[in-house]
């Protein structure tokens, strides 16, 4: 790369299987004069800890990724498309960064030019260890038109730019970028797939902060195979063999290391996310063909070991009654729980709505929401888990506030007001304070902020779980460690309290 809702509906049943339906007014007062460059509106309370709807009254605006971010709070980006009639005159590309409890500190727009009708697609962001953050994605004249550049703007903590990197390909199709931070060194990967008359390519690139190339790898014939960055390389999708759907394990060079079965068996019912586990260990999805669908979740090692295998987590039975849900990538918990997000139809006309279901690391049924809106879809994008363990929603939503000239799109972020699967405790008001670390990443100490009133137990622990510091702690105010012994790479700091768990990460240098 150096070169190279309204009103939100309740769905309350009576069937024991429900956690819970959330109740909430989604927006509330008038839409801004036409002319406000941007527009910010939070509300609280009904079903959330906050609810925020960001864009103009004079665009239409799309969600496209959030993240946590380190020193607690979120990152938000979104596009904002401006017409003339039905016809895009530009289309720009708009940063919002947002307390822990949803308020606007800043925002910042980039304007991307290219001929014609531009479209800003794919985008997604990371943050960089010194704080600023990193946003890639693709330049197109027209949506389904070639040729396509990719871009990747590098910005510092304040989201102003640093510099700019674009590329292109004068003869194949690009096509789903992706940004991937690593969870093994201070590195990230851009990813993306080529494609020419039914021939394929994945290329990704490892790069460090400096924007220096690390690694090049190339995944040859394979229509969008999905990969997982691995300490050795990378984990991804691949071929049938005598019937047997097969994951292979490949360097950072593209050499084979090894592979093994798919713990379901074949895919003629479709493929999910896999994803990589905090202690190591992949996690894999399925869905049976049938009505409702039937989920299933297995965990393997590295190896192929199939550790547990649930050939039934949850139906669409157990929750709503949906027959055909969109499946977004599960996000794991500091707890270990995964939540398992999609979009699925509320009603006749349409309209999209938001289904969580949470499930323990051995794909036991924890518990389930429904978000629902009575105009208009709700088009999810992502799931984040917010400072205090509570679930925070992120996507698209129609006939917002602001309006917009010709599709009303404007984009949406909330935090959930409670989430009580069974046998979790739900934290309270005073128990929502985040565990702050800093400097993060830590080079010789680390500074520990305790929450008002903390009494527990103070653990760091590797991601394969083994502890490399405890004590007890009592009290509020900050806690120095030495860091000086422990081992380099990402570690998971977690306070152990009578009411639950508080845990954050930490990157050691």
């Amino acid at each position: 790369m150096k070169h190279r809702i309204l009103f939100l509906l309740a769905l309350m049943l009576t069937a024991t299987s429900w956690l819970a339906a959330q109740h909430a007014v989604w927006w509330g007062g008038s839409p801004p004069p036409d002319g406000t460059t941007r527009d910010h509106s939070v509300s609280y309370g009904n079903g959330f800890a906050w609810q925020v709807v960001l864009g103009t009254a004079r665009s239409s605006d799309t969600a496209r990724d959030a993240i946590a971010l380190s020193s607690g709070g979120y990152l938000v980006m979104g596009t904002n498309a401006y017409f003339e009639g039905n016809t895009v005159t530009h289309n720009n590309l708009v940063l919002y960064r947002l307390s822990e409890g949803g308020d606007l500190l800043w925002e910042k727009e980039y304007t991307i030019t290219i001929e014609d009708n531009q479209n800003l697609l794919q985008f997604s962001l990371i943050e960089k260890p010194d704080g600023g953050f990193l946003m890639a994605g693709i330049m197109a004249y027209a949506y389904e038109t070639n040729p396509r550049s990719c871009i990747l703007i590098n910005s510092d903590a304040n989201g102003d730019t640093l510099s700019t990197i674009t590329w292109s390909s004068p003869t194949m199709s690009l096509n789903d970028i992706k940004l991937i931070k690593s969870d093994f060194d201070e590195s990230f990967y851009v990813s993306y797939r080529l494609s020419l008359n039914s021939q394929y390519k994945t290329e990704i690139f490892k790069l460090n902060y400096n924007l220096d190339t690390l690694a090049f790898t190339e995944i040859p014939e394979f229509f969008n195979p999905e990969h997982v960055p691995k300490p050795f390389g990378y984990m991804y999708k691949g071929k049938h063999f005598d019937s047997i759907f097969y994951h292979y394990l490949i360097s950072l060079e593209g050499e084979v290391l090894d592979s093994f079965p798919d713990p379901f068996g074949d895919l003629a019912n479709g493929m999910y996310p896999m994803q990589s586990l905090q202690n190591g260990n992949n996690v894999f999805f399925r869905t049976e063909l049938s009505n409702p669908k039937i989920f299933k979740m297995a965990t393997t090692t590295d190896a192929g070991e199939v550790l547990h295998i649930n050939p039934r987590c949850f139906s669409g039975d157990d929750v709503w009654g949906f027959d055909q849900p969109w499946i977004f990538t599960p996000c794991e918990f500091s707890d270990g729980s995964i939540l398992v997000p999609f979009n699925w139809y509320f009603d006749y006309f349409d309209n999209y709505s938001i289904g969580l279901v949470k499930i323990s690391s051995l794909g036991q049924h924890l518990g389930d929401t429904a978000i629902n809106r009575a105009a208009g879809s709700m088009m999810l994008v992502k799931v984040l888990e917010g400072g205090d363990g509570r679930p925070v929603i992120f996507g698209t939503g129609e006939n917002g506030p602001f309006g917009g000239p010709f599709t009303g799109k404007d984009i949406f972020i909330a935090k959930l007001e409670a989430w009580n699967p069974t046998g979790v405790t739900t934290p309270s008001a005073a128990d929502t304070m985040p565990l702050m670390v800093y400097p993060n990443p830590a080079n010789d100490a680390v500074v520990v902020t305790l929450p008002t009133g903390a009494k527990g137990t103070l653990t760091v622990q590797t991601l394969l779980g083994s502890v490399i510091h405890s004590q007890p702690v009592a009290g509020n105010g900050e806690l120095t460690l030495s860091t000086a012994n422990w081992p380099a790479g990402p570690l998971i700091v977690s306070l152990t309290t009578p009411n639950g768990v508080l845990t954050t990460k930490l990157v050691k240098n």
